[in-house]
């Protein structure tokens, strides 16, 4: 399936805000992986971005920078207490099962 198939009925394309999925800004990161949360095609969006082994912006609610992908963005200092379950890293089926739960 290519990207624009999957796109066609993403809601990055419904947002027009493609730009937050290629920041440097944890927040816009976070605002991002929001609009993906309510997405129908995220599973998909994530699988491509692994598949393709994309490098850079948000996919299907995950974070890839340089190459590795991230369910969060952990930010300096010690983590949240609310976000202290969450993964940062995590493998491939890992990635898709917590996607999928979401």
């Amino acid at each position: 399936m290519s990207l624009q198939e999957i796109q066609e009925d993403g809601r990055c394309r419904e947002e027009g805000s493609h730009w937050l999925f290629f920041s440097d800004d944890p927040a816009e990161l976070a605002e991002a992986q929001a609009i993906c949360d309510r997405c129908v095609v995220r599973v998909k969006c994530l699988e491509y971005a692994l598949d393709e082994h994309l490098d850079w912006g948000v996919w299907g609610g995950v974070i890839f920078w340089d190459g590795d992908p991230f369910h969060r963005r952990r930010s300096r200092g010690r983590p949240r207490r609310s976000e202290a379950h969450l993964p940062l890293e995590a493998d491939r089926s890992a990635l898709l099962e917590l996607v999928a739960s979401a």
